[in-house]
Parts: structure tokens; sequence; C-alpha cells
């Protein structure tokens, strides 16, 4: 192998050409596939690093032959993808022997999970002080009690000449002997996150959990949803958030080595970041970036079925990206799918803004006219003598179950976020006999998108409509009464607090003979209920009816033949109960507003 083809990855900035030159005549060494540590190497290795004082780190296959060769510095280096691995069942066939230039050999988190990550043979760390040999350590993997490869044995400490490390060899054949196909691994297609947030200032501490810290948990929840595994969680702890990289410089240097060691493909950040933060990241990182926006937009497409929905989710995500085409280029151009990536991002956004802005013209128009058609709707519920209910509330609180409850219904449920996404009716008969729509509407959640809200705006328009709202509330979380104001405060920006509402403290039979959350001291009545046993449900039905004016009243009307306007008009203003034809003509009894009696009154019986 001529050296103007060899390459050598990592940090090599400052580094002489000649020694560049020495490092990579490595590759040219004549190594026996027997001996799994050669001396000579192990020499070398330990010459260049008191050279260069950074970690070294050679890739060797099965043959002896050197494959890939890479630098770091005293505490990371940069693990490369390896080319030529047998399967995903079997190991790598790739053993990585590299330096420590402190001269404690002692293997790092990273060193153990780059070994299985990366499946590799084995991972062999040299102690290295002033260019002289100190110690060797030596990692395989190990199965854990499932069978499953993703733990490791550690081996040492050696020292320089000892022979038992070339034992290990054997060890490593008879583990991938056993290994059948039980060898853990991820799907290729699998995201795989680290999920990043920042604390300005601790705020309210809630179970000894800041805000931040909670909500790093909720985004967590938010990847699952997505499908998302989250590998690890990071909270940086910063007085301001830096204008670059959102994180400090070294926290993005840490996640860069966290990646590559966990094997992540995703980062996902807990806030909007600008186009050129995702840009710097990214390239900081070498893998996708995304923000909690994108991933709860993400969620729904992935969630959206109706028309409007798509619709709806479509513009939110065009109006959120088109200010970041600059930043997003890189992110913009993957079409292998994923997260992030569904919806607009796979008609290739970044050709032409003004293709961005017509397609966002005509969502907005398309959705204009499908407004029209929902407010027709409005208008003839307004006429007619039922009144409305809308659910609402945080995400996964159980609404869509509480509907299903009371109106004995089927609609789709699951402990997930944003299980609900369109808008759901049924038909809800109160104690009194009265009938009633019940609305399920979508979950709301804390930082929800600004272009969300705004694509939704004629869905949520519901709660505007609605003669009341039953506030959902789950009083197992923690977070109750954070959850309360999320929800108020985004009620309050649609225009849709000037109503009744009635608290309904869900999941009480998650809080055994625990203080329901002290929010029952507010104005809004309150009933504390559990949607999946049904405890507490006929109260709340008594509460409902009690909150709903009687508008209408129940009468008894005899309509002659002869005014056959009458029948009609009751149709059309009331609801027939019963009807009974005579010789004269039609004795019915009607529920009807009060408010048209007056015009049939000589009717009435």
């Amino acid at each position: 192998m001529e050296a103007s083809n060899i390459t050598i990855n990592g940090n090599i900035d400052s580094l002489k050409k000649t020694i560049l030159n020495e490092i990579e005549g490595l590759y040219d060494l004549e190594l026996s596939k027997d001996d799994l540590l050669p001396y000579e190497l192990v020499m070398k290795l330990a010459e260049f690093t008191g050279k260069i004082n950074r970690e070294i780190a050679v890739y060797i296959n099965r043959k002896g032959t050197v494959v890939n060769i890479s630098i770091g510095d005293s505490s990371k280096v940069a693990l490369p993808e390896i080319e030529g691995r047998r399967g995903k069942t079997r190991l790598s066939g790739i053993r990585c022997i590299h330096t420590h230039p402190n001269g404690d050999a002692m293997l790092s988190s990273v060193d153990i999970s780059s070994l299985l990550s990366m499946k590799l043979d084995t991972i062999i760390a040299l102690g290295v002080k002033e260019g002289e040999l100190n110690e060797i350590y030596a990692a395989i993997p190990s199965k854990n009690e499932n069978g499953e490869l993703n733990e490791a044995d550690i081996y040492g400490p050696f020292y320089a000449g000892d022979e038992k490390i070339n034992y290990l060899f054997q060890t490593i054949l008879e583990i991938e002997k056993s290994i059948g196909n039980e060898l853990h691994d991820n799907a290729e297609d699998e995201e795989r996150a680290i999920i990043v947030g920042l604390e300005t200032s601790a705020g309210r501490l809630i179970n000894g959990k800041s805000e931040a810290e909670r909500s790093l948990e909720e985004l967590e929840e938010l990847s699952l949803t997505a499908g998302v595994a989250v590998l690890k969680k990071v909270l940086q702890k910063k007085s301001v958030k830096d204008s670059t990289f959102y994180v400090g410089k070294g926290m993005v240097e840490q996640i860069s080595l966290l990646r590559q060691s966990l094997g992540a493909n995703v980062i996902i950040f807990d806030d909007e970041l600008s186009g050129a933060q995702v840009k710097n990241i990214e390239k900081a990182v070498g893998i996708k970036v995304i923000d909690r926006t994108t991933l709860i937009l993400e969620i729904f497409a992935q969630r959206a079925r109706s028309k409007e929905g798509k619709l709806q989710v479509e513009l939110a995500q065009l109006k959120y990206r088109l200010p970041r085409l600059i930043g997003l280029g890189g992110q913009l151009s993957r079409l292998g799918g994923g997260i992030g990536t569904r919806g607009p991002g796979e008609k290739k956004l970044e050709v032409d803004r003004r293709h961005i802005r017509r397609r966002i013209s005509n969502l907005e128009n398309e959705l204009e006219d499908l407004g029209k058609r929902r407010n027709h709707l409005r208008e003839g519920r307004k006429d007619s003598v039922i009144p409305t209910i809308a659910l609402v509330g945080y995400t996964n609180v159980g609404k869509s179950t509480l509907l299903n409850k009371l109106c004995n219904s089927e609609v789709y449920a699951e402990n997930k976020l944003f299980a609900t996404l369109d808008p759901t009716t049924r038909n809800l008969k109160l104690p009194d006999g009265r009938e009633t729509l019940l609305i399920d509407t979508v979950g709301f959640i804390r930082k929800l998108p600004h272009e969300l809200i705004e694509a939704f705006k004629s869905t949520l328009e519901e709660t505007v409509f609605a003669n009341i709202l039953l506030h959902v509330v789950d009083v197992s979380s923690d977070e109750a009464e954070l959850q309360i104001s999320v929800v108020n405060e985004i009620l309050n920006s649609l225009g849709a607090l000037n109503k009744p509402v009635i608290l309904v403290f869900n999941k009480i039979d998650l809080v055994e003979g625990e203080n329901i959350v002290t929010v029952k001291g507010r104005d809004e009545k309150g009933f504390e209920i559990s949607a999946v046993t049904g405890k507490g449900l006929a109260t709340l039905l008594d509460g409902i009816s009690e909150m709903i004016p009687v508008e209408d009243e129940e009468i008894s009307i005899f309509a002659p033949y002869s005014a056959g306007w009458v029948v009609p008009y009751i149709f059309e203003n009331g609801k027939v109960l019963e009807q009974d034809y005579v010789e004269d003509g039609l004795n019915i009894k009607a529920i009807i507003k009060k408010t048209r009696i007056d015009r049939i009154k000589e009717f009435l019986q």
C-alpha cells in the first residue's frame, strides 16, 4: 500500500508530516494472524504516542492486516466505521489496539461501548508513559443472563512480553462459536437517539427535579412515541444558550464521543434550534440533528389520518422549515426516511423557496375551504337543541378513554403521547334524558410549536364553539398543576376560556390515599374519576347536566293536517320523541328550544 493512498482518521492538526509518515508506516507491518498483540506494533505505538501525546488507535483484521489508523488526544479518539464486517450475527473480525498517553491502561466506558457497538473481537488499551509501555488491559464481549452479547469481560493488567494475552484469541473464537443468532443487534433502520437538554435556571423543583429535567423526560416519551430508541439523556447546566451550538462547544464534543460509543444515529434537542445551529452541530457530531418541534411535527405526521389532519401537519412542517432552509440543507437532502424527513421532507424542500411558498399558499386555501365546511356544520349545530362538550387537556391524560367510557364507543386510545390527532364526535346521553355531542380534541403539550397551533386552528376551534369544556387532568402525574397551566395558556390564546369549565381529575385509581392535586380551590367545578374503572363517572354526568343550561322544553302538541307547516317546523327546531297519527292530525311529544315555542303555542296541549 502506497503512502499517498493512505489516510489517518481523527485529529491530525499540527502534527508534522514526518511523524504522520512514520505512523502511516504501521499499515505496512507484516503481523502474524495468530499474534493478538504483536510486540513490534506495541513498541511503535508507545514510541509514537510519546512523540505526539495523543491516543493512537489501530484496527487489525484476523489476517493480521492493519485496516485503519485513528488519532485522538489523551482523553478521546475518533472511532471510525470499519468496513468488511461479516454479518449482523457475528463479531466484526476486527480488533482495536489503542494507547492511553497518561500511562493508565484501564478501559473507559467509551472503550467498552465501542467494543460492543462496533462488534469488535476485542479492544486493547496500552498505558504509555513518556514513550514507554506501562501496562495493558483488554476487553472481550460476553453474554448477559438473557444470552445477549452486550456485556464485556475485562482482563489485565498485562505487561510487555506477557504471552498470556494471546490465550484471549482462543476465548474470542469460543465466544463467537457460541453466539449463533443470539447477538443483540440494532436493526439498521432503527432510530437510536441521544437526547439533549439545557438548564439555564433550575426553576421550580417538583420531586427534586428541575423544569429542564422534567422537560427532558417528556422529550424521551415523545421520542418513544415516534418510534425512536433513547440511548442516553444529556442535560447541561449553563447560564445562557450558545448561539452557535445551543449547548457549549465542549458538550458537543462529548456528545460526538457518546454517539460513536453508543451507536446513535440521531441527536434530539429539547428546544427549537436555528438552521445555523443544526448545521453547526451536525458538522461536529457527524449525524442527523433535530429539535423538539421537528419531533412533535414528526409524531403528528405519523398519526394524521384525515385529509384535513394531513394538510394541517404538512402546512406546519413547511412553515417551520422554510426559514431554516439555509442551515438545514444537509438534513433536507436526506430522502432515506427516519424522523424529521417525513411528509414535505421527502419532496426535496431545498429545491426552491418559491415552490415552498406556493405549496404553503395552496395548503392554506385548501384548509380555508375545509374550515368553511366545518363552520357550516357548527352553524347547523347552533340551530339544533343539542349542546356540545369539548374534551380538552394535556396529551395522554385519558381523554379518548373517557370518551369511550361515557359514550360506549371504540375510539382509538393508547398510552402514548398524541394518540388522538383528528377530532372525534360522539353522542352522549345525560342522566336527565338530554342528548349532547362530546368532542375529543388533540392533546396539548409544553413548548407546543406555534406553527402547529396556527395550522390546527380550525380543528382547535371546536373548543371555542363548545358549550362546555371538560378539562381532563392526570392526577397521577407529578406535573398536574403545570399541565393545567399549559392547557389554560393555549386555551386562552384560542379565546376559549370564556365558557364553563369542568375539571376532571382522572386516574384516581393510580393515587391511592393521596391528596388530589392542589387545584381544587379553583373556580372551576372539579370531579374525581377513573376513566378505566368507571369510578366517579355517574357523579360527573350529573355535574355536566347541572352545568348545561336547560334551553329546551318538552312539549305535547296537536298538529292538525290543515296546518301542514307545524310538523316540519318541529322537526327543524327540535327533537320528536313520540308521534301518533289520529283522524284530524298528529299528536306529538317533542323537545324544542324555549325561544321557538311562541310560534306554535296555539297548538300546545
